[in-house]
């Protein structure tokens, strides 16, 4: 049964609404529910990730708006290497949770703002040296829209950083696909076995719209590569690479089955 008037809605405000309520519900137990952006085979990924932007930005410091900031584990990362961070999100319990893991010693460089990535960008007119989309686009109605609105906060010479995506591609190979499902059902399986001992809900009868890209088979980087290199972008890396909940569980479809779910993207304007 329907608890919100979906019918007389439209659909850009059912996600939006469905997307407030699922994650005011996952609140500071967000990664708990999602170990798969912070086992070690991420984590390793995540790193990485956070080097490149550093080592491409070429100077310590430097403002960085993080889209969809969640609890942070992207925030914090470039907090921690001297960054002034503007976290968005649309989930006040996220930002909570995140709040309280800052130390007093990085908290004049940490601004969190309530609200969705949308109204943020017709509300907020500034500029920023790196601006990162995590784990957002997928999410969104218009996903193309909200990356070209993005990519005007960047300032020139400025890094875009899309991270942790889900893939939108085509399946080269029958049997990998067949083993990639095998090894998805087995650790999802222990995953749920895992979370039900914990006492962690899932909500996943909740995602129907929430995670609204998926329903398409998620985001595919080359249009997003293309929409940004009509802009005089230059596109510095697009990693594909395959996300699972457990660490070995990934670096077995990287290492052996070679499969591919999720990507970054990394751009130059």
């Amino acid at each position: 049964m329907e608890t919100y008037s979906e019918q007389s809605e439209s659909l850009p405000k059912r996600i939006l609404h469905e997307n407030r309520e699922v994650h005011a519900l996952e609140g500071p137990l967000y990664l708990s529910r999602h170990p798969e952006q912070t086992n070690f085979y991420q984590s390793k990924i995540l790193k990485r990730t956070v080097d490149r932007v550093c080592s491409e930005l070429g100077r310590p410091g430097g403002t960085i708006l993080d889209a969809g900031c969640g609890t942070g584990y992207l925030f914090l990362e470039l907090l921690r290497r001297g960054f002034s961070v503007t976290g968005v999100d649309l989930s006040d319990a996220m930002l909570k949770a995140l709040e309280a893991q800052l130390l007093d010693s990085e908290r004049s460089r940490a601004r969190l703002q309530a609200q969705d990535i949308e109204s943020f960008l017709t509300t907020d007119s500034a500029q920023y040296d790196v601006v990162t989309a995590s784990a957002l686009l997928h999410h969104l109605y218009d996903p193309s829209d909200v990356l070209a609105r993005l990519s005007e906060r960047v300032k020139p010479g400025g890094l875009l950083l899309i991270f942790f995506e889900p893939l939108k591609q085509a399946i080269a190979s029958p049997w990998r696909y067949r083993l990639h499902r095998m090894l998805t059902h087995a650790h999802e399986s222990v995953y749920r076995m895992e979370m039900a001992l914990r006492g962690i809900s899932l909500f996943e009868e909740k995602y129907e719209l929430a995670d609204y890209q998926r329903k398409f088979g998620g985001i595919d980087p080359y249009e997003m590569a293309e929409l940004l290199k009509a802009k005089d972008w230059n596109i510095l890396e697009i990693e594909k690479y395959c996300s699972r909940r457990y660490g070995l569980a990934a670096w077995i479809a990287n290492r052996w089955l070679k499969s591919e779910n999720t990507f970054n993207l990394l751009a130059r304007k």
